[in-house]
């Protein structure tokens, strides 16, 4: 995600990722996930069938490491917004939880504008969720000038106070 509102490529920050996971012991089903999402893109054209392959369908399905790989792809193989996250949806497997973090990465990756006018119409608590997106790039691209050596900005700190009363 970091990667995405810093401007890089979804690709990028997978691989990225994977750098950084593979120094932390523990991590391995968590890389092995998105590795299996990589190799799926590389595996022909994208449907159903695949996402349900990597999310799993059935009882035992729906690991949050084969959630995120099936969401991953989805956001990797994506034309558009639209088609990334029907495909996120229409599968055998755990269809909320995939098309969660593929719409989160899709919406990192494209932007606001680039859903259909007619979900944001009908998108309840829109203008929390605008807020929370902005502020989100923000941080990830400005961080440190709200976090100066003389002290976070006090509207920052209204809206986000840090833990511990400092």
């Amino acid at each position: 995600m970091h990667a995405l509102a810093c401007g890089e490529s979804l690709d990028g920050g997978v691989r990225r990722a994977l750098a950084l996971l593979a120094v932390w012991p523990g991590q391995e089903p968590m890389a092995e996930a998105l590795q299996r999402a990589l190799d799926a893109v590389r595996q022909g054209v994208p449907g159903p069938e695949r996402v349900t392959r990597l999310v799993g369908a059935g009882e035992g399905a729906g690991t949050a490491e084969a959630v995120l790989a099936g969401a991953v792809y989805c956001a990797l193989v994506a034309e558009d917004v639209r088609h990334g996250l029907r495909l996120a949806v229409n599968h055998g497997g755990p269809s909320a939880p995939t098309a969660a973090l593929a719409g989160g990465l899709l919406g990192a990756q494209h932007g606001e504008t680039a859903l259909p006018p007619a979900w944001l119409a009908e998108l309840e608590g829109r203008p929390t969720i605008l807020e929370l997106a902005d502020d989100f790039a923000m941080e990830m691209t400005q961080g440190p000038a709200l976090h100066g050596p003389g002290g976070a900005s006090p509207g920052w700190l209204a809206r986000y106070p840090r833990s511990g009363g400092s």
